[in-house]
């Protein structure tokens, strides 16, 4: 039997962040509550990278080296993509950072010798 509503139609659907790992049935991936795109992709590069070096280099010697560098390395990377923004900015946002662009300003934190003697001339 079909169903007279009408459909919804979310629009603002391309400002949602989609989160990896959770499948519904309460099964989550480890480490972390939401895992987006870039977060997984460094992990899976980071996990496979170590791995093929740990592999390459188990007659060396230098396997617990590789193992801390690879699992550091590969949290840092992570945890710096997590900070990412969900949503891409906004449309006034986008034309101020234009605005900006187009004629640049010089600012200083601090005063410097040439500031003071431009402003006793």
């Amino acid at each position: 039997m079909a169903d007279d509503t009408p459909a919804k139609v979310w629009s603002d659907q391309k400002d949602l962040p989609i989160n990896l790992g959770d499948a519904g049935d309460g099964f989550r991936l480890p480490f972390k509550e939401k895992w987006r795109f870039p977060d997984a992709l460094a992990a899976l590069i980071g996990f496979c990278t170590t791995a093929a070096l740990l592999t390459f280099n188990l007659e060396n010697g230098n396997v617990l080296p590789i193992l801390a560098f690879g699992v550091i390395g590969t949290v840092i990377a992570v945890w710096a993509l997590g900070k990412l923004p969900a949503v891409r900015p906004s449309i006034r946002t986008r034309i101020q950072w234009w605005l900006a662009d187009a004629r640049p300003q010089v600012s200083c934190s601090h005063r410097t010798e040439t500031t003071e003697g431009a402003r006793a001339q």
